[in-house]
């Protein structure tokens, strides 16, 4: 079996993906492929893994590589791990939108900052799902790289392969229920949900026999979800949000939302248009330097390892289920997860073909979304802008329209406050800034 990570150079992903597929069993012996732009990088992060392996007393097969073809040739599974401009092309997506009035938090998934991410990485996803065609017909992709509706929809559209996007946002609500309902797992937990990447709602809560959804809308109506349990939300990555935007939106819709505040106040105009609105709901910015620093806290500690050894609190499964994933599709097994496929109706009021968020069986045939049905009316309103303009932009990109795409981001709700000509120069700018990566128009 031959698993192949673009991207292997990630600090953030690679070692705690290779490591859970490492510690499970039926994964342990393949040949991993580190593929990456930046070999140094690549070859620092194999390093960590023969390191975490030998700790493991497992022999692994690991290569760092820049050569696509070398990397893609007969890969059986791809984890896409990217980010095409890196730091320097993500300050933009923060700096030239804040110009208009619109504070980004972090800009990788809805409003100028997500829109400007989509055209920058468009070109390289196509060349990506057309190498893995070419290299590995018919492999399983597994992407991370966000915006996820959007650049999963792109692979869906050309790989001959299943594909499906990943993202963790629901084990962080769930995490939430665990500890404020003092359950001993997880598996507890019974939950129906849907909606976008970074934008999903829980409708259905039971645990225990408490109905949940009712049991918070009794204790939500004089607390905010911060009260309720004290910790502050921490990401996978470390970045922390207060509950203050959540609780408006379960208090106003009567279902739960992601409870990551950082990335759902970025689907509301009111919320990342006002300063004095983003101290009210205690909304936390994510800046550039952060990330910059995050990254060099990581490489640090890894570098650490390398000669101190590795930790053994290392030596454990991380919350992520990419080994889970290729482990069920691999072995013939059923596992089921939160992905992001293409609506083929499993949430009967959005958008047909646009790329949604909801439970999904993974088996040796691929991957199969588990119907919802509708959203209640309270939150469609609020998604089906979205799921329509990803549609739109993905389609101006296919077909070379940058007017197209214009209006795609005209449509964006968190644009509101613009007039036509002021929409017109954000976007121009941002395609002016990105223009070593957008080739398409």
């Amino acid at each position: 079996m031959k698993i192949v990570i673009v991207g292997g150079g990630s600090n953030a992903w690679t070692p705690n993906i290779v490591k859970d597929m490492l510690l499970t069993p039926a994964l342990a012996d393949a040949e991993y492929m580190l593929y990456d732009t930046n070999l140094k990088q690549a070859q620092f992060i194999r390093k960590v893994i023969q390191q975490t392996a030998k700790k493991l007393a497992i022999k692994v097969n690991v290569a760092a590589t820049s050569n696509q073809a070398r990397a893609f040739d007969g890969g059986d599974y791809f984890i896409i791990t990217i980010s095409t401009g890196g730091f320097d092309a993500m300050a933009h997506d923060l700096a030239i939108p804040e110009d208009f009035g619109i504070y980004h938090t972090v800009g990788d998934t809805s409003g100028p900052g997500g829109w400007a991410r989509t055209l920058r990485n468009f070109g390289p996803f196509v060349d990506l799902a057309e190498a893995i065609n070419r290299y590995a017909p018919g492999a399983v992709v597994l992407n991370y790289t966000n915006p996820m509706a959007t650049l999963t929809d792109v692979l869906t559209r050309i790989c001959t392969g299943p594909v499906v996007g990943l993202c963790h946002g629901l084990f962080e609500n769930l995490r939430f229920l665990k500890d404020y309902y003092k359950l001993d797992s997880e598996e507890e937990i019974a939950v129906e949900y849907g909606g976008l990447n970074h934008f999903f709602w829980m409708t259905k809560i039971r645990a225990r026999g408490i109905d949940i959804i009712a049991d918070l809308e009794g204790k939500l109506k004089r607390q905010s979800l911060t009260n309720l349990l004290a910790a502050a939300h921490k990401d996978v990555m470390g970045f922390s949000s207060k509950r203050e935007v959540a609780t408006e939106l379960f208090r106003l819709t009567g279902v739960l939302p992601y409870m990551g505040d950082r990335h759902t106040c970025e689907y509301f105009p009111w919320f990342i248009t006002s300063k004095q609105n983003m101290r009210t709901y205690k909304i936390v910015r994510t800046t550039i330097q952060q990330r910059r620093d995050g990254f060099s806290a990581r490489q640090q500690r890894l570098q650490t390892w390398l000669t101190a050894g590795i930790p053994d609190d290392f030596l454990q499964r991380s919350r992520e289920t990419a080994a889970d994933i290729i482990n069920a599709h691999s072995q013939g097994q059923v596992f089921v997860d939160v992905g992001n496929l293409p609506n083929t109706g499993q949430i009967g009021n959005l958008p047909g073909d646009a790329v949604v968020e909801t439970a999904v069986r993974i088996d040796a045939n691929g991957f199969a979304p588990i119907g919802l049905g509708d959203l209640p009316q309270a939150v469609v309103g609020f998604i089906t802008p979205y799921a329509e303009l990803n549609l739109q932009v993905i389609d101006a990109c296919f077909a070379g329209d940058r007017r197209m795409a214009l209006q795609a981001l005209r449509a964006d709700p968190v644009c509101a406050q613009l007039n036509g000509a002021q929409v017109m120069d954000l976007g121009h700018r941002l395609i002016k800034a990105h223009k070593r990566f957008i080739k398409v128009f």
